[in-house]
């Protein structure tokens, strides 16, 4: 049993096979009138006495078909009154067209994708030039600055030294001083002063606690040093200490000596250390030089 099915355009009967229907959801475009129809919607039986039909030939096109709601189902006692089929050019099978896609249209699109041209960066650069000299000049006035900040510091701790080394400094320094309550003295470098001699000996026969020191200072240096201050140990006649106490140079100076007077380079002094020692039967001494303090 063979299946047809009609144009409803012109009128024009088809044999097709079920396959072929299937396979292109239905839809067929007439030979004759080139009519698009949904081949299941007249869809017929036809007698095995029938003459033959030429067969349909599938045809596939670019869109894919759209979802069909389902062929038209006919009675199977159903069929077509015996009228004469006309051979009508082969039918092709087509896929419906698609809905057409939505387009976007450009010019919303570039507005979208749009991006603020670049008008602050020659801007910005121009402030950065112009902010750059500024930023230099306020560097080097606080290189300036601090160099001279650098500069005070080193003239008030070394100022004994600037003063020994440069003698038409020292107005200057002692200015200086002035302002920040200090003094000019001399530099302390007891490691070039030696002790070129040095005696002890009692000075009342009565009380022999009264003892007088005396010791010959060299100063090795190239400049002028202030006066150490002298470490007095007192020890018995086992070399046992006895007492110990530091001496400044104001304790053991000449009286009437000017008191920024030092040691002069490659020169020797001798000084004398008047010492109490009460019962402490102090019968020997070592003496050793330290830095004296300054202000």
């Amino acid at each position: 049993m063979s299946m047809i099915t009609q144009c409803p355009a012109c009128g024009t009967s088809f044999r097709v096979t079920p396959p072929q229907l299937q396979a292109q959801h239905g839809m067929v475009r007439c030979g004759r009138c080139a009519h698009v129809f949904d081949g299941f919607a007249t869809l017929a039986t036809l007698g095995d006495d029938r003459p033959p039909d030429i067969a349909a030939r599938p045809v596939i096109a670019d869109r894919k078909p759209e979802p069909a709601a389902g062929p038209a189902v006919r009675p199977k006692d159903a069929t077509v009154a015996p009228a004469r089929v006309e051979v009508a050019p082969e039918p092709e099978f087509v896929i419906p067209p698609a809905s057409p896609q939505p387009e976007f249209p450009a010019r919303s699109l570039s507005r979208q994708m749009a991006f603020p041209p670049p008008q602050t960066a020659p801007a910005a650069a121009g402030i950065a030039d112009e902010r750059l000299p500024q930023r230099r000049g306020s560097w080097g006035l606080g290189i300036v600055l601090l160099l001279l900040a650098l500069a005070a510091q080193g003239a008030y701790f070394f100022r004994g030294d600037i003063a020994a080394s440069v003698p038409e400094a020292r107005p200057y320094l002692g200015k200086m001083c002035q302002l920040l309550i200090c003094t000019v003295a001399l530099p302390q470098r007891p490691r070039l002063i030696s002790i070129e001699a040095s005696d002890m000996q009692a000075t009342d026969p009565v009380n022999r606690g009264r003892i007088a020191l005396t010791a010959t200072l060299r100063n090795h240096g190239s400049t002028e040093l202030g006066y150490p201050a002298l470490d007095v140990v007192l020890t018995d006649t086992k070399d046992h200490t006895v007492a110990r106490r530091v001496f400044l140079p104001a304790e053991y100076r000449a009286a009437g000596k000017d008191a920024n007077a030092g040691i002069p380079p490659n020169a020797e002094v001798t000084i004398r250390l008047d010492i109490d020692s009460g019962d402490l039967g102090a019968a020997g001494f070592r003496l050793d030089l330290l830095p004296a303090p300054t202000r």
